[in-house]
């Protein structure tokens, strides 16, 4: 089955609920285990990750806590998949290109490049903010079952 991580689902709740809290005050991280429903053990595995990749910023004190390092157009959701799991690779002949003894003849090397380069564009369509104003939707008007991929992103 080809799936995102739980590890980059985390990351992806993570980021989505510091954009939509209100303020400039940063969360707790408890709070935000909480609200995102990640449990607290792997809360703080995946904000380092988030950390790291600057997309997350941490503030030490009793008023510290948790925000966003950007704004939520600047962030997209390559950038969150690959703070948590590195790079979006779909087969390993894409990794480092010539390497494999096929290229030249595999017609699955240049099918799995186009899917990539397909996905990969979507994802960096998929920005942060278009979560939010997804997210602030649904919580007006949850759905009444479960839709198949409807999300759009315009390109």
């Amino acid at each position: 089955m080809l799936q995102i991580s739980r590890r980059a689902d985390y990351a992806t709740r993570i980021v989505l609920e510091l954009a939509l809290q209100a303020g400039d005050e940063p969360m707790p991280s408890l709070t935000l285990a909480r609200r995102a429903a990640v449990p607290r053990a792997f809360l703080y595995k995946v904000i380092g990750d988030l950390v790291r990749a600057g997309l997350v910023r941490s503030t030490k004190g009793p008023h510290g806590g948790l925000s966003l390092a950007r704004e939520p157009s600047q962030i997209n959701m390559r950038q969150v998949i690959e703070a948590a799991d590195g790079p979006v690779c779909l087969n390993n002949c894409l990794i480092r290109p010539r390497e494999c003894p096929r290229d030249r003849v595999c017609p699955g090397h240049s099918f799995w490049g186009s899917v990539q380069a397909s996905l990969l564009e979507q994802l960096e369509a998929g920005t942060l903010d278009l979560l939010v104003l997804e997210a602030r939707r649904l919580r007006e008007q949850p759905r009444s079952e479960p839709i198949p991929y409807v999300f759009q992103v315009n390109l």
